[in-house]
């Protein structure tokens, strides 16, 4: 894996190019929007649009605290569309093991990841993602 980008404490933006995917690993998701913003949709993203990209991997076993309204919000109305305008097709992810707080917030923007065009899978560890990806082909 390769990093793209990090947020101290809070989030590091991973690339995995086998499976032709990004992965984020939230430590905290307590982040401003325009930290979001930069690490999912300008590095994050661009990354995965110049490398092919085909699914986004989001492990939270580690994560603590929730997003703000705008962010899921935004998450809906923004970010899920402009990755299925950039080829991703699978999301992926992997739910907090310690924090209800946190696993609600993974609930929360999953939920809205079907209406935008993309598969929803979940599964309980980065290896069982992985696996699965490679499955697809």
């Amino acid at each position: 894996m390769t990093l793209i980008h990090e947020l101290p404490g809070k989030l590091r933006v991973h690339w995995n190019k086998d499976c032709r995917a990004v992965i984020d690993v939230w430590e905290n998701y307590y982040v401003r929007l325009d930290e979001f913003h930069d690490a999912v949709l300008v590095k994050g993203l661009e990354h995965s649009k110049l490398h092919g990209g085909i699914a986004w991997i989001v492990d939270s076993s580690g994560a603590e605290g929730t997003f703000g309204k705008n962010i899921l919000d935004y998450i809906g109305t923004d970010v899920f569309p402009e990755f299925v305008k950039q080829g991703v097709k699978y999301f992926i992810t992997i739910k907090p093991k310690h924090s209800s707080v946190a696993a609600f917030n993974v609930i929360s923007y999953s939920l809205k990841t079907e209406a935008a065009g993309l598969k929803l899978v979940e599964v309980e560890s980065l290896d069982q993602a992985l696996n699965w990806l490679k499955q697809q082909g």
